[in-house]
């Protein structure tokens, strides 16, 4: 097995961009480096034992499962015991980080249309663009 370096939560899944919104609440691009999305049956083997994992299937099949669902089924099974579960602390932490990423969005966003706003103020003559029409 592999180390799991700083990654706090493996998030083992069928659909990477729908998951990370249905359990972190952000888009794929922005889930943050403490966690990893993971869809390959080969990456999910290599889940280190001791890791924090939550499953999140939005087509489980069950006649004929993929590879990746058999590998998380093994996972599973096999090391039962070696592999933790997400608390409902856990997701509280994560409620916090998404807030406190929500609230330096809008900080920086406020930052920006003041900074455009004051560039506008400055050069009165200048009329402004229609992308910054939009932004005003």
């Amino acid at each position: 097995m592999t180390d799991g370096g700083g990654i706090r939560l493996y998030i083992v899944t069928d659909d990477a961009k729908r998951a990370s919104l249905a359990v972190i609440g952000c888009f794929l691009a922005e889930v943050p480096d403490f966690i990893r999305v993971v869809v390959d049956a080969k990456d999910i083997r290599a889940i280190p034992d001791g890791a924090r994992c939550i499953g999140q299937w939005f087509e489980w099949r069950e006649r004929r499962p993929t590879e990746a669902q058999l590998a998380w089924t093994e996972l599973r099974a096999l090391r039962d015991g070696k592999i933790e579960g997400v608390s409902r602390a856990f997701f509280d932490r994560i409620d916090e980080w998404n807030a406190k990423r929500r609230i330096a969005e809008r900080e920086r966003l406020a930052a920006i249309v003041i900074e455009m706003g004051g560039q506008l103020a400055v050069a009165p003559s200048t009329p402004p663009t229609p992308r910054m029409q939009r932004l005003l």
